[in-house]
């Protein structure tokens, strides 16, 4: 998942690929004037492209130096070694590099640009650089989130990464234990008031961070060879553990005390937000607005779902008894596997998108530390930037020694249908197949920048697309899932805007999820997590979804006969993970009118 976001939503994320090589299906490419955001010019500048290309590559340089665990995840060797910089003059320093960038960009005008591909990259230059700015200055995370200073995938990417030889890693990884302390000490100076919801997660990080460090790191040193030094891992293990327990005590005896902030970024932030990762240009009040549209229609289509299968059952009752058809325990990563490769064979049957040789994705069993991070599992998507095209579906196993009763109910969140709708979104044609596409882009910020609005758009997409195709088996139940998974995905819009205006709580926002989505209560603090560390994230699935609709119905219409579906998916994800109207103007269509986000799904 983009971001190694956990597998309670399912989430991958990775993006971007080559620009402008879309097939045969192709609209011509309008002449200079003929779109809302013509991006070709007469007067263009050569050396403005050479200067705009040189500016991101300092920018990227910068970006990596600043974050590290970025770096690994992305496939950028040279910084594994080393943690984030987390003290006030880091943030300081790093604040005064992005107005220098930006003040670079400013001088290169977009009207100086030879091609769209530029135009395209000055403008996502200057929403990454903005965005990472008001994220120091304006709503400063690292003033108001305990969680940054323990970044478990810094070290969990070392540990299950496959990008270089095992005593590598453990090289790295035990000089990054080495620096954890530095960093805790960071935020002891740092932290000023978090919301009392962010303190307390951080208390159980701490505590679960901790054993990772006594259990996971110890048995990766044990497959070492001796002349990996594999003493030098446990020992920095088992100090980083102590410092956590110090930490542990911080938290709970200092900064708890005074967590009294707000959850909410505030209408402000949050319309920025809105504006600069997303390219939507609504007001918060008009994007509830909307999502109360998108719910009440994904509600309609869900209720006619179930008035099919059973006129005499609500959409609930049929979800219980579909819940019971479920793999058994030893059979469920299976399970999973065989529905991602059914979902790949259908792709490539039915020519839904170009399945690039020498991919795969592999299933695999969590290790037993990890588990406390994410409800289910994982989705690692490969490295933007590597030349490796494994995905890994990361399952935690039914434990052992549970009762019956217990072991069945964790089986039932894992039916066949559910499983059905959710590996066409991980892997094929969605999460996977869309990251492997990504690597061959030749443009670097596009392999950077991300709007969930197209990627996570992407995923929710993927199932409408399976289903379109006759995927589902059997189609009335699975379609049911699907339809309910997208109803809590249009929840999303109202719960997330919602918190970060004021006009919910996280009490509120929990209950909403537990009354009309039936989400088990106990799962609903880890879902509005999401909305609270992660301000307009989750708005990016249905949002992204109806754009991506309207985006495939717009582009049929301008192909006409010669519109070919495979060769659709293939060009717009190519393009990378961007705003909408950004994608329109590379593949030369029209935007929509003042770029109003789509109110109902096309007819098509």
């Amino acid at each position: 998942m983009r971001h190694g976001s956990t597998w309670s939503v399912l989430v991958a994320c990775s993006v971007l690929a080559l620009v402008g090589c879309g097939g045969a299906d192709a609209p011509p490419e309008p002449a200079a004037g003929d779109t809302p955001r013509d991006t070709t010019t007469a007067a263009a500048d050569p050396t403005a492209g050479e200067a705009l290309d040189a500016l991101i590559d300092r920018y990227l340089d910068d970006y990596f130096q600043s974050q590290p665990p970025a770096a690994t995840r992305a496939g950028i060797r040279g910084h594994d070694h080393r943690l984030q910089p987390l003290r006030e003059a880091d943030f300081e320093a790093r604040a005064d590099r992005l107005r220098g960038f930006l003040d670079e960009l400013s001088a290169i005008a977009p009207k100086s640009l030879a091609n769209r591909d530029l135009v395209v990259d000055h403008e996502l230059l200057r929403r990454h650089a903005s965005v990472q700015l008001a994220e120091i200055e304006r709503f400063p995370r690292w003033r108001r989130e305990p969680g940054m200073y323990m970044p478990f995938n810094a070290f969990n990417d070392l540990v299950v990464g496959r990008f270089a030889p095992a005593e590598q890693r453990a090289e790295w990884l035990t000089q990054r234990l080495r620096a954890l302390p530095e960093s805790l000490d960071a935020a002891r100076e740092n932290l000023r008031n978090p919301p009392e919801r962010f303190t307390r997660d951080a208390i159980n990080t701490a505590d679960n961070l901790r054993r990772y460090f006594e259990q996971a790191v110890p048995a990766f040193a044990d497959e070492l060879a001796d002349e990996a030094d594999p003493d030098a891992l446990r020992s920095a293990a088992t100090t980083a553990a102590e410092a956590m327990v110090e930490f542990g005590t911080f938290l709970e005896n200092d900064l708890l005390p005074r967590s009294d902030g707000a959850i909410a970024a505030g209408e402000d932030m949050y319309r920025f937000y809105l504006r600069e990762i997303h390219g939507v240009e609504v007001s918060p009040a008009e994007l509830l607005e909307l999502g109360q549209r998108y719910y009440d229609q994904t509600l309609a289509l869900l209720e006619a779902q179930a008035e099919e299968i059973d006129p005499d059952s609500t959409w609930v009752e049929i979800t219980e008894r579909i819940r019971d058809n479920h793999p058994e325990k030893d059979d469920l990563r299976a399970a999973y596997c065989r529905e991602i490769w059914r979902a790949r064979d259908h792709v490539i049957e039915h020519g839904l998108a170009s399945v690039p040789p020498g991919e795969e994705v592999r299933c695999i069993d969590s290790d037993p530390a990890q588990r406390a991070f994410s409800p289910f599992g994982t989705f690692r998507s490969p490295a933007p930037f590597d030349e490796d095209r494994t995905g890994y579906l990361i399952l935690h196993p039914v434990p052992e020694g549970l009762s019956p009763e217990r072991e069945e109910e964790i089986l039932r969140a894992h039916d066949l249908s559910w499983i059905q709708v959710i590996a066409p979104h991980e892997a094929y044609p969605g999460h996977h197949l869309q990251a492997i596409l990504a690597q061959q882009n030749e443009r670097p910020l596009r392999k950077v920048y991300s709007t969930p609005v197209f990627g996570e758009g992407w995923g929710l997409y993927t199932e409408e697309l399976m289903w379109e195709h006759g995927f589902f088996d059997p189609e009335p139940e699975t379609r049911l899932t699907q339809l309910r998974l997208r109803l809590w995905r249009s929840a999303r819009v109202l719960l997330d805007a919602g918190l970060h205006t004021g006009e919910l709580d996280f009490d509120d926002a929990r209950d909403f999820l537990a009354e009309n989505i039936r989400m088990e209560y106990g799962s609903t603090a880890g879902e509005v997590n999401i909305y609270a560390y992660r301000p307009s994230y989750a708005i990016g699935y249905v949002v992204g979804f109806y754009e991506m609709m309207r985006l495939r119905a717009d582009y049929r219409a301008q192909a006409g006969d010669d519109f070919d579906l495979g060769a659709f998916h293939d060009r717009v994800l190519r393009l990378g993970s961007m705003p909408f109207g950004l994608v329109r103007d590379l593949i030369g269509l029209p935007r929509p009118e003042d770029d109003a986000l789509p109110t109902d799904l096309p007819e098509d």
